[in-house]
């Protein structure tokens, strides 16, 4: 007597034989959640926007006032980060993308007309000018003094002024009894999408063992002279920005840090801005790995960069104290997109397998379920990669079919799972933990795991069992909400009887008003406008179990399951291996397979 048992189902093992699996592990599991130890289904995708733009390949959901929100897409790979300052109602994004110099945009910008979206930005940091002010004192009698003076260029990002690194500086002898300074000869800003709308003007100020530069005036671009009458203690604040330099034009991912850091990349450069400055990123704050740069992670304080050879780690809590720390495995990063944090580090996608880089760790993380061999064909330099329910999803395509997905999670159970999906991109909304993808399909963005009433259809393939002698089974039983099945059929049921009578409202007397007028119907008959046809909304897809078995490879039976009840199997044959298929998009619990029906309720 024998019985075949699946008392809980868990995942996939690609390095493993079908043989060599585990009791509750399977050659095939797709979309299918098993983190319960039931075979439950992923939710439909639902369709979330239209985007205008062609060829998505990056998407950004931008929250606006009271629930407004706005897609912005783009069709090349873009990185955004929200805005690091107190922000009352501009809703600031900066981004860098593939084909384009580093941009800024917020609500007022982006969201204005139609569509696509951004609909307008500005683009990031503020070019210094280049030439210096125009100096004419209204006396040199003595005693004099020696002056500099120096002016800045004024962007306006919503409600806020960022500003450039200084001009050159003028120097002018001046009276020190009462005399005036005219400051002009301003040059124009370069050509630009910046905004600038005011200069700043400072002067010099002796110290004891420096000089500084403090504020004079803020004046309109295109003021043509201003008339310096301060004293030395009437002058504003010291000039910060002497370093504040634009971002270079090639940077690319962009990511956030702790205290107001954003950091990028350029070849083999990292680029960190100033604190809360998300316009400056000064050249000393620079740092240079060996190899190009693929891209970059955050956790803690560390900066992960990946490269083209070894990982490195950058640490630190200001820019100006970083430190930088060549890690010694040979494991480069193959597809930027891949790079996802998660509570332990960061996760990133190599020639070998997903890599784990964090407080104590440094590994292939996927070893146990993928070698190198079975790796490969996931082609994984096209991993687009996501965080979701704590479950890195990294979706790949190697040129041979659909994008497909990994559903991988290094601290739950099944460790490993595949999704069907054909996403082109991928978000997390940070603010509901929501996934959204866009389909190469129709380049719409979908939410994922998203429509309550319909599930995508699973399917579970068993480990191959082998059998001491050739059997016969005889008898099996599945247990399973089938209240999921009969509740859709009713729901169903009910919506095509509300189609028949609205037909029949027609059919009775089509010259007769249908309501909907306002005292064209008795009232509490029906509802004031209301109308005589029933609302019809849409039909659930009909739920379903089917069990598909094969013996010594061959197909041998498949039924739908409708109860908890025994079902007979053929007999007349004997086998000496054996798989159980399951397909459906309801939830299942438990399999049980048995060479006669009385053992099966034994079992």
């Amino acid at each position: 007597m024998t019985t075949i048992a699946i008392e809980g189902f868990s995942g996939i093992v690609p390095r493993l034989g079908p043989s060599r699996l585990g009791p509750m592990n399977a050659q095939l599991a797709s979309n299918v959640k098993m983190q319960s130890g039931e075979l439950r289904p992923w939710q439909k995708p639902v369709v979330a926007y239209t985007p205008l733009t062609t060829a998505v390949q990056a998407i950004y959901l931008l929250q606006g006032p009271t629930i407004n929100t706005r897609w912005l897409t783009w069709n090349c790979d873009v990185d955004v980060v929200a805005g690091v300052l107190a922000d009352n109602g501009d809703y600031r994004i900066y981004y860098t993308g593939a084909t384009f110099a580093p941009r800024k945009t917020n609500w007022a910008l982006a969201s204005t007309g139609m569509g696509p979206y951004p609909a307008a930005y500005y683009e990031l940091g503020v070019p210094a000018p280049t030439g210096g002010p125009t100096l004419t004192p209204s006396s040199t009698t003595a005693p004099a003094e020696t002056r500099a003076y120096v002016y800045t260029y004024v962007t306006v990002f919503g409600a806020i002024q960022e500003e450039s690194a200084p001009s050159p500086a003028a120097t002018v002898n001046v009276s020190s009894t009462g005399a005036t300074v005219t400051v002009n000869g301003f040059t124009a800003p370069p050509a630009g999408n910046y905004n600038f709308q005011y200069i700043n003007i400072y002067r010099s100020v002796a110290g004891t063992s420096t000089v500084s530069y403090q504020f004079v005036a803020q004046i309109a671009i295109g003021t043509a002279s201003y008339v310096d009458a301060l004293t030395v203690t009437q002058l504003g604040q010291v000039l910060q920005s002497t370093y504040y330099t634009p971002p270079p034009s090639g940077l690319q991912g962009l990511v956030e840090m702790p205290n107001g850091m954003l950091a990028g990349f350029v070849g083999n450069q990292v680029w960190f801005c100033e604190p809360y400055k998300p316009h400056a990123w000064p050249v000393t704050y620079q740092q240079v790995t060996e190899y190009p740069i693929v891209g970059l992670g955050v956790f803690g304080n560390s900066l992960f960069v990946g490269t083209t050879k070894n990982p490195y780690l950058i640490t630190g809590t200001t820019p100006s104290s970083v430190s930088q720390e060549k890690l010694p495995i040979l494991q480069p990063c193959v597809s930027k997109r891949s790079i996802v944090g998660d509570q332990w580090g960061v996760v990133y996608a190599s020639p070998n397998g997903l890599l784990a880089i964090g407080p104590g760790i440094q590994d292939v993380i996927t070893q146990s379920l993928y070698t190198r061999d079975e790796w490969q064909p996931l082609s994984p330099a096209s991993i687009v990669g996501l965080l979701y329910n704590n479950m890195y999803i990294g979706f790949w395509n190697n040129g041979t079919g659909p994008t497909s997905a990994f559903v991988f999670s290094r601290a739950d159970t099944p460790p490993l799972a595949t999704y069907d999906f054909p996403a082109s991109c991928v978000y997390v909304d940070r603010l509901t933990g929501r996934i959204y993808a866009v389909s190469s399909v129709d380049n719409n963005i979908y939410q994922l795991d998203a429509d309550p009433q319909n599930a995508t259809i699973y399917q579970w393939r068993s480990r191959l069992y082998e059998m001491t002698e050739p059997t016969n089974f005889g008898a099996l039983k599945v247990k399973a909400d089938y209240s999921y099945i009969q509740g859709g059929i009713a729901y169903n049921n009910q919506i095509f009887a509300n189609e028949a009578s609205n037909a029949a409202t027609f059919a009775a007397d089509a010259s007769t008003s249908l309501g909907g007028c306002l005292n064209n119907t008795v009232n509490n008959a029906l509802t004031v406008d209301g109308s005589s046809l029933i609302p019809i909304i849409a039909t659930e897809d009909v739920r379903s179990i089917q069990v598909t078995i094969f013996a010594d490879g061959v197909q041998v039976f498949e039924a739908g399951m409708t109860s908890n009840d025994p079902v007979r199997m053929p007999a007349g044959f004997k086998a000496t291996t054996w798989e159980i298929l399951i397909t459906g998009n309801t939830a299942v619990r438990r399999f049980t397979m048995a060479t006669t029906v009385g053992e099966l309720r034994r079992a």
